[in-house]
């Protein structure tokens, strides 16, 4: 059911009862709509003002982690020459002759 259909309803019933028809539908929107907005302007300058929202907070961390991410070497990056890295080939100690 529509505002039209539900405003035709309540006019019927109110005519039944001997009672006042309501208003039309949208005749107080605009009045509605600039309570809501004069709410909220007073609002903002009575409360304080709140964190940034959590996308902005998101961005900001995914930022951050972007940028250390990119100045930092991989750990796990192929070293120049096509082998794993010199911590890979760790020196043996020599073992005395005869020495299981």
């Amino acid at each position: 059911m529509d505002a039209i259909q539900q405003h035709m309803l309540d006019s019927y019933r109110a005519a039944r009862r001997g009672e006042q028809a309501p208003p039309p539908p949208g005749r107080y929107d605009r009045e509605t709509l600039r309570t809501i907005r004069e709410y909220r302007s007073f609002r903002a300058i009575t409360e304080p003002e709140p964190g940034p929202p959590w996308r902005a907070r998101l961005r900001t961390a995914l930022t951050r982690w972007a940028r250390r991410s990119a100045t930092r070497p991989d750990r796990h990056a192929r070293q120049p020459g096509g082998g794993p890295g010199p911590s890979c080939h760790r020196p043996t100690a020599p073992t005395a002759p005869g020495a299981p």
